[in-house]
C-alpha cells in the first residue's frame, strides 16, 4: 500500500510518525492474510508436485498392468538387409529359417505423352476395377465394386483427371510425371496380386477404346494395344512369396503379420539362401519394467517423505507435515506394495521378485532374487497383471492395484484433485480479502493523515494567535 508522507506544517507535530505508528496496528490483519497466502501457495506447490509424481507412477502402472508388456521379445535376423521383424506379446521364443523368393509390388500404369498437365484429355466416365490379371485375363476381386468416376468439363485436363481419380478414393494413386517437357499420367494400384487395375471409358466422342479423348486412358489387359489397352504397364502387381521352415507363404504385402504367431515380418530383399530369425526373451525389457516401477515409486516416496517430515525446531518441517491427505497417501502406498497377490504360486509379492522395501520407504532391487526370474516373464506378468475381481480384490495384480490407486488419487474427482481445488479456492478468497483490506487501509491512512494535518494546522494557528496576544500584552515571546 503506498504511503502519504507529511510532517507538520507549522506546529512541529510529526504527522508522518504518528500515522505510521497507527497504521502499523491497522495492518496486522493484512500481515496475517499474507502469511496465510504464503502457506497456501507452499501447500499448493507441494500437492501439485505430489500429483505429478503420482500421475507418473500411474502411467508406469498402466503399462505394467498389460500382460503383453511383460513378454518383450528380441528378434534378430541374420540378414537384416533382407528381412526384419517386430514382436507382440503373443510371440514365443524360437528359431526360424526363412527364404524370400519374391517381394510384393503394386501395378503401375503410364499414359502416352501429353504436352502438359493442362492438356485437355476429354470428358465422359472412367470405370475403375481392381482384381487380378493372369495370362492377360482380368478377374475382379471378390466383393470388389467397380468405381465410376465422372470426368466433366471442369476435370477434362490431364491434371483434372488425376484429381478426380484421387478424389474417388478407390485405392489407386494418380500422379503426373513430367520428363523432357512431356507429361504422363501414372496410376499406381494397391500392393499385391489383387491390386491389378482395369479401366474402361465411356467417351464423349463415342469411341470408347481408341486413343482419342478420355479413352486414351483406358486399360483392359485382354484388349489390343491402342484399342482398349491404351496405357502401358510399367510394373505388374504381385504378391510376396517366401518360405518359413520350408512352408510356402503368400502375402499381398511385404509386411506379413502372424505368419509366425505374434511376429510381423518385413520383407526387404529376395534371398538366394535361407536366413535365420531368432526370437528370444528380451530380459532387458523385463528389467526395464521393474526399474521404471522402482524409479517412479521412489520419486513419489521421497517427495512424500520430504513434504511430511516432522521437525520439532520447525526449520525443516515439511509443508504437509501431519496433513491427513499426504500421510494417508504415504501409508496406503506402502501397504499396497507390501501386499500379496492371492491365488498365485510364488512369486506372489514384490519381495519375492527382489523388490524390497527399505526403512526409509523406498524400494531397491535385490539382483540375486530377480535374476533367475528374468527368463520367466510369464510368472512376473501374473504378479502384476492378474485381473482379480470386485469380489476378490486381493487377487488383483500389483500393477492393477497401483493403476486403480493412481486414478483414485489423481483423477478429476481424485483425492489430490479435490484437495488442490479446495486450496485454490482458499487462495482466491484470501486474495480477495487482501484486496478489500488494502482498499480499506488506504482509506484509513488518508483519513488519519487528513485528521492529523488539520490538527497540525489548528495548533499552528493557535500558536500564532498566542504569540500575537502575548506581544499585545507586552509579555514578550
Amino acid at each position: 500500500m503506498p504511503s502519504i508522507t507529511s510532517t507538520g506544517v507549522g506546529s512541529g507535530l510529526d504527522v508522518n510518525s504518528i500515522v505510521t505508528s497507527l497504521m502499523a496496528l491497522e495492518q496486522r490483519p493484512l500481515a496475517l492474510l499474507q502469511q496465510r497466502a504464503s502457506s497456501l501457495q507452499t501447500r499448493l506447490s507441494a500437492f501439485g508436485t505430489l500429483q505429478g509424481q503420482a500421475a507418473a507412477l500411474g502411467d508406469v502402472a498402466k503399462r505394467l498392468a498389460t500382460a503383453s508388456n511383460w513378454n518383450p521379445m528380441r528378434l534378430d535376423s541374420s540378414r537384416p538387409e533382407a528381412l526384419t521383424a517386430t514382436a507382440s506379446g503373443a510371440a514365443a521364443a524360437g528359431r526360424y529359417r526363412i527364404e524370400v523368393q519374391q517381394l510384393a509390388q503394386a501395378q503401375s500404369l503410364a499414359s502416352a505423352a501429353f504436352a502438359g498437365s493442362d492438356t485437355v484429355v476429354g470428358t465422359g466416365t472412367l470405370t475403375l476395377e481392381l482384381g487380378s490379371t493372369v495370362g492377360g485375363v482380368f478377374t475382379p476381386a471378390s466383393g470388389a465394386t467397380a468405381m465410376r468416376i465422372a470426368i466433366g468439363p471442369g476435370q477434362q485436363t490431364l491434371a483434372g483427371v488425376r484429381d478426380a481419380i484421387n478424389a474417388a478414393d478407390a485405392g489407386v494413386q494418380a500422379s503426373i510425371v513430367t520428363s523432357a517437357g512431356q507429361a504422363r499420367l501414372v496410376l499406381r494400384g494397391p500392393q499385391g496380386e489383387q491390386g491389378s487395375m482395369r479401366l474402361t471409358a465411356a467417351d464423349e466422342d463415342g469411341g470408347d477404346t481408341d486413343t482419342a479423348g478420355l479413352s486414351a486412358l483406358a486399360f483392359d489387359p485382354a484388349a489390343t494395344a491402342g484399342a482398349g489397352r491404351n496405357l502401358v504397364q510399367t510394373q505388374a502387381a504381385q504378391d510376396a512369396l517366401f518360405t518359413v521352415d520350408g512352408l510356402d507363404v503368400r502375402s499381398a504385402s511385404n509386411e506379413a503379420a502372424n505368419v509366425i504367431e505374434g511376429v510381423t515380418l518385413t520383407l526387404r530383399q529376395v534371398t538366394t539362401t535361407p536366413l535365420e530369425l531368432t526370437a528370444s526373451v528380451d530380459t532387458g525389457g523385463v528389467r526395464k519394467n521393474l526399474n521404471d516401477l522402482v524409479n517412479a515409486y521412489n520419486s513419489l516416496a521421497k517427495v512424500l517423505a520430504q513434504q511430511t517430515q516432522a521437525d520439532p525446531s520447525g526449520r525443516n518441517r515439511g509443508a504437509l507435515q501431519a496433513d491427513s491427505t499426504a500421510v494417508s497417501m504415504q501409508n496406503g502406498l506402502r501397504e499396497l506394495l507390501r501386499g500379496v497377490v492371492q491365488g498365485l504360486p510364488e512369486p506372489a509379492s514384490l519381495s519375492a521378485v527382489g523388490l524390497e522395501m527399505q526403512r526409509d520407504g523406498t524400494l531397491t532391487i535385490k539382483e540375486a532374487t530377480l535374476a533367475p526370474l528374468l527368463e520367466q516373464p510369464g510368472r512376473l506378468a501374473a504378479l502384476f497383471t492378474q485381473a482379480g475381481s470386485d469380489e476378490a480384490p486381493a487377487a488383483r495384480g500389483l500393477a492393477v492395484r497401483l493403476k486403480a490407486w493412481a486414478q483414485a488419487v489423481t483423477g478429476d474427482d481424485g483425492t489430490l484433485s479435490s484437495r488442490l481445488q479446495g486450496l485454490r479456492g482458499s487462495a482466491t478468497a484470501n486474495q480477495k480479502q487482501q484486496d478489500a483490506l488494502q482498499d480499506k487501509l488506504a482509506r484509513t491512512e488518508a483519513r488519519l493523515r487528513a485528521q492529523y494535518q488539520r490538527l497540525d494546522s489548528d495548533m499552528s494557528r493557535l500558536s500564532a494567535q498566542m504569540a500575537q496576544l502575548r506581544s499585545s500584552l507586552g509579555l514578550g515571546s
